[in-house]
């Protein structure tokens, strides 16, 4: 998630690692960082041990708010045993007080860490230094670069108010300390931070899967590109290099993701655990890289899949609740909306699914396609975000691995009920603790729900001649507003069918194979299918007992156009 969003998985925040100055002039009050790594632009070297052990040269680490599992973040024990941990670099958060002291703080009230609710931009310096005890109290700014004056570590200053930008600019240009300076955030604050400090080492915030462009670094000139290890690929990190930048990801704490980031090409990453990534990479150097011994099985795979799904629909009911709705935008057209939501999303769970399987490839609706080997996911992070823009509680969230174009394992989860939809192929589908089971009675249409949805904002052909054939058999149709759920929901017994105008896995993967598990029938325009309807195709859902009927009714009224 980003830098201002709390998500119960990680705790973390969009930050960057460091390297050396590319093109930017020396950093402003500082003398060049000692033992800072490869030469700018080169990025690791992949295959460069003549002995072929070793896939890449370790990236530098940066130690994300301090150290954060060892002490309070973003104090001055947190940053003491960072740069006694040997980082390279170390990031920290910085906000200012009611009175312009520039302060070590990630959010922007006091609550979350120091037990007082208000902004810390109302409050004097005076009471902040009052917060916590002993060591553990939030440093000013300026007491920090004197703490690393003389070191070996970087410190990297992550901003996200233009406001506070400028104080902590005018901060660093003051102090009299050779700690080396760097900046982050977003773009408003670092172009903040280039108004008072000219030649400021800046790195690039990136959220995108397309690689930059000399255009994208035309106005900050920044010498490395920070992105979340969701977004990283190896065509990014290439581009990236050939345009002189770094690439440093945010925020790995295992090993297994760090090691692929590695090999991307990645000069370096910031991590909450710098003791663990020290290890691997030091284990790494000495025993060989290591390798798979073997592809793991679709069992293995499945099993990690669906634990890690489990928790991931889990963390998105609770964040899709609780964040407002900010931004509203459209897409295509007028009807086409996106918010804030999908996008935070959309990351968090790219970001989640690249800890655990960093190879796999991965399609969302709002970033679209990464690469990857033979699995990948498929994500709707709000189908109905128009329900959610417009504060109508009928919206989900589908994620669905596939392998070899195959659905394996899906889940959908609902914010408004609370509810986690799961599936696994051949395992059959759960909600909560109960299993779902369609019968194979026979089902009359009489009385019965079927649900649909509109074909964008529009009806699709045939929706008159179905509404019209349903209501002549007294079976109500219903257009909810999430083709996710209108399909999820036959799974669950309620509702005697659907239809969709378009199958897209990206919306329907993990419907469409929670249907099958739990027993009902998928088809298309001609019959039953196993797997997944033909990509761009419309297809029904029913249960077994009225599915020969409901098809009937659904491809009379498709030939009617």
């Amino acid at each position: 998630m980003s830098a201002e969003v709390a998500v119960p998985a990680s705790g973390t925040a969009p930050q960057v690692g460091a390297g050396p100055v590319v093109g930017s002039g020396p950093v402003v009050g500082s003398g060049p960082a000692v033992g800072s790594g490869p030469v700018v632009g080169s990025g690791p070297v992949v295959g460069s041990d003549p002995a072929g052990r070793h896939g890449a040269t370790p990236p530098r680490l940066v130690a994300h708010r301090g150290a954060p599992r060892v002490r309070r973040e973003n104090t001055m024990p947190a940053v003491a045993v960072a740069e006694a941990l040997g980082a390279t670099t170390i990031e920290v958060d910085v906000r200012r007080t009611a009175d312009g002291v520039a302060v070590l703080l990630h959010d922007e009230t006091l609550g979350r860490m120091w037990g007082d609710a208000r902004r810390v931009a109302d409050v004097p310096w005076c009471e902040v230094a009052r917060l916590g005890n002993g060591l553990d109290r939030i440093p000013r700014l300026d007491a920090v670069l004197e703490r690393l004056d003389g070191g070996r570590s970087t410190l990297l200053v992550d901003l996200t108010d233009p406001a506070d930008a400028e104080v902590a600019a005018r901060t660093v240009a003051a102090s009299t300390t050779t700690t080396p300076v760097a900046w982050c955030g977003a773009p408003t604050a670092m172009a903040a931070v280039r108004a008072v400090l000219p030649e400021a080492d800046v790195w690039l915030a990136w959220e995108s899967l397309e690689p930059p462009t000399v255009d994208d670094i035309a106005t900050l000139t920044p010498s490395t590109l920070n992105l979340d290890v969701a977004f990283l690929t190896p065509r990014t990190v290439a581009v990236a290099h050939e345009l002189g930048l770094q690439v440093s990801v945010w925020t790995v704490d295992d090993a297994e993701p760090a090691l692929w980031a590695a090999r991307a090409g990645a000069d370096s990453i910031t991590t909450n655990d710098l003791a663990a990534l020290h290890g691997a990479f030091a284990a790494a150097e000495r025993d060989g890289w290591p390798e798979p011994e073997r592809e793991p099985t679709e069992a293995e795979v499945a099993s990690r899949a669906q634990s890690l799904a489990h928790r991931v629909a889990h963390e998105v009911i609770a964040f899709t609740r609780e964040h407002p709705v900010g931004v509203v935008a459209t897409k295509a057209h007028a009807a086409d909306l996106v918010t804030d939501v999908d996008r935070l999303v959309e990351q968090h769970v790219r970001g989640r699914v690249r800890a655990v399987f960093p190879t796999h490839g991965f399609t969302g609706e709002e970033y679209g396609e990464a690469p990857g080997d033979r699995h990948r996911w498929y994500l709707d992070p709000v189908d109905g975000t128009t329900n959610l823009a417009n504060g109508v509680p009928w919206t989900s969230m589908s994620l669905c691995l596939t392998r070899g174009g195959r659905p394996v394992v899906g889940v959908v989860a609902d914010p408004w009920r609370g509810e986690v939809l799961e599936a696994r192929r051949g395992r059959g589908a759960v909600l909560r603790d109960r299993v779902l089971r369609l019968d194979d009675d026979p089902r009359p249409l009489a009385g019965a729900v079927v649900g649909t949805e509109l074909d964008g904002h529009r009806p699709w052909p045939g929706f008159g001649a179905f509404l019209d054939a349903l209501a002549a058999r007294a079976c109500t149709l219903r257009v909810q507003g999430s083709g996710t759920l209108t399909i999820a929901q036959v799974a669950a017994g309620r509702g005697i069918g659907g239809c969709v105008s378009a199958f897209d896995p990206v919306d329907h993967g993990a419907a469409v194979l929670l249907v099958h598990e739990a027993g009902g029938v998928v088809l298309s325009r001609t019959g039953p299918v196993d797997g997944f309807p033909p990509l761009g195709e419309p297809f029904l859902v029913a249960h077994p007992g009225a599915a020969d009927e409901l098809h009937a009714v659904w491809t009379a009224a498709l030939g009617v156009l």
